[in-house]
């Protein structure tokens, strides 16, 4: 009997869950055995309730505000809409840091905002606690909410429309038997993702709590261990989490596998509800408020124009090189990783005939959604402090624990199109002989270029605007670009970290571009 050496996908996936479940016993060691769950009750309570509340407010207003818009963006054509259209696609990639900043310029105390309202005799804005969280929460998600529901509007067949048209159906009759049809596929799964994002917040919550009272899981496991060092109620917390994230992401699987059929080619459809006057104000008042409401944020990182001069120095050279490091090498890591795990999979399929098996290795990526990283990262280092000064382990840590974040959003790209290589060609292959090196610069390289160069420049651009983990590691021997915005917030020099917010907006913009045109050229 012959014993075939493992894939080496299956030797990645093994290795992924070791050191997450090392991470994790690491910090339980290092915790000690005489704390747990039921010692912090009171505190988790507190904490469980403010994480849910503000996560289920938070996406109750995203999709209320995107999915509007969307809706008016369907109905209307105006100048400027496709510009309007790549910006709500990039602001996936938008920094948290960033987010806060906007949210400080235009609400805080010395904001637009509040200026306008001294102005008018009102009283001030309590921007710190619910309203400051919401505000950022609903920037960064209802936008990507609506690109995503517009998107979702767009692939009802022109056919329906003509038939739509011909029946002389009203405005209510389109939304249930068009429009609504198209939304049901992705709001679930749009719920899900947008509740996990802002059950884990972080940056925003630290930023914009405004006092203990007002943390979420995340800040309360990172206060653990970076103010307390408090190992074992970070251990306790972040099994919480991981508990209630892998509910989370259960529900998440089934929406987020759904593969909408092909878009249908065609141009604009007539809509006949455009024609309502009812609906042109209800629309008006839509793009109005939504404009209204995400515009002056994201202009509020153009205030930085003006002073990139001052902020041009050593410290915002160093950190950029950091940061482009970090981010580069965080992408390559999660690229080869998707490969591997794409890889196993396909083997998996279509060679074992084991779609079970398969299901198993893409369940990774997704489990990855719901491990805090902080947990993960401290006991990572506690593996790791007894070889290296923590300078250097957060270095190694940092582009780990980023790539392992990126991972999900990476092996979407890759694992499709392994699987379509080996539908249109495996046989071939087989046949042939190919197989390793020569089966992947012939076979797969073609189908893979584009997608895997679009999933490293998102990585980066993820990568690059992250302020979480840095946040543990972050100090004068170690600073990234959201690490020197951060200290330029707490150190309330506003016109220095608008400039470094600019710079880190127009990196992570150009990455996500560059993500968004690699798939479809030459494709």
């Amino acid at each position: 009997m012959t014993l075939r050496p493992p894939h080496p996908g299956s030797l990645v996936a093994l290795a992924i869950l070791a050191l997450v479940a090392g991470g994790f016993f690491a910090l339980l060691r290092a915790g000690g055995s005489g704390s747990g769950i039921f010692s912090i009750g009171p505190y988790l309570v507190q904490v469980l309730i403010f994480s849910l509340v503000q996560a289920t407010l938070s996406t109750i207003l995203s999709l209320g505000l995107g999915t509007a818009l969307a809706l008016a963006l369907a109905r209307r054509r105006f100048p400027g809409r496709d510009t309007l259209l790549a910006f709500l696609g990039t602001t996936m990639v938008i920094p948290t840091i960033v987010a806060v900043f906007a949210v400080l310029t235009v609400y805080g105390r010395n904001g637009w905002a509040a200026r306008l309202l001294a102005d008018s005799g009102a009283g001030p804005i309590g921007i710190f606690g619910y309203p400051g969280i919401l505000i950022a929460h609903v920037f960064l998600n209802a936008p990507f909410v609506a690109r995503v529901a517009l998107d979702a509007l767009d692939t009802v067949p022109a056919e329906q429309w003509r038939l739509a048209s011909a029946l002389g159906f009203t405005p209510r009759q389109i939304f249930r038997h068009l429009d609504w049809p198209a939304l049901r596929t992705v709001l679930p799964g749009l719920a899900s993702l947008v509740f996990l994002l802002c059950f884990k917040s972080f940056a925003v919550v630290l930023a914009l709590g405004g006092g203990p009272g007002r943390a979420t899981l995340e800040v309360a496991i990172y206060e653990a261990l970076k103010v307390d060092l408090d190992f074992a109620r970070a251990a306790s917390l972040s099994l919480v989490q991981v508990a209630i994230c892998l509910a989370v992401a259960s529900l998440l699987q089934k929406p987020l596998a759904y593969r909408p059929a092909a878009a249908t080619v065609r141009g604009a459809p007539v809509r006949s509800d455009a024609r309502d006057r009812r609906l042109k104000a209800f629309d008006s008042a839509v793009l109005i408020l939504g404009f209204g409401f995400i515009g002056p944020l994201a202009l509020s990182v153009l205030t930085g124009l003006g002073h990139l001069g001052a902020v041009m120095d050593a410290d915002l050279f160093q950190a950029l090189a950091t940061s482009l490091a970090i981010a580069s090498a965080a992408a390559a890591l999660a690229c080869c990783l998707a490969l591997l795990l794409g890889a196993a999979a396909r083997h998996r399929r279509f060679v074992l005939g084991s779609p079970r098996g398969a299901s198993l290795f893409e369940l990774i990526p997704n489990l990855l959604l719901a491990v805090p990283p902080f947990a993960l990262t401290a006991g990572l280092f506690a593996i790791v402090r007894p070889l290296a000064d923590p300078a250097l382990a957060g270095a190694v840590l940092l582009p780990l624990i980023n790539g392992l974040g990126s991972l999900p959003f990476v092996y979407r790209s890759v694992a499709p199109r392994l699987m379509l290589a080996e539908e249109r060609y495996g046989r071939l292959s087989a046949s042939l002989g190919l197989a390793g090196a020569s089966r992947l610069r012939i076979v797969d390289w073609p189908l893979l270029r584009q997608p895997l160069g679009a999933a490293f420049a998102l990585a980066m651009a993820l990568s690059f605007g992250d302020f979480g983990i840095i946040a543990l590691f972050g100090g004068p021997e170690l600073r990234t670009l959201p690490y020197l915005l951060y200290e330029r917030l707490g150190a309330y020099r506003f016109d220095e970290a608008s400039a470094i917010g600019l710079i880190v907006v127009l990196v992570a913009f150009l990455l996500a571009r560059l993500s968004g045109r690699l798939p479809y050229a030459r494709d």
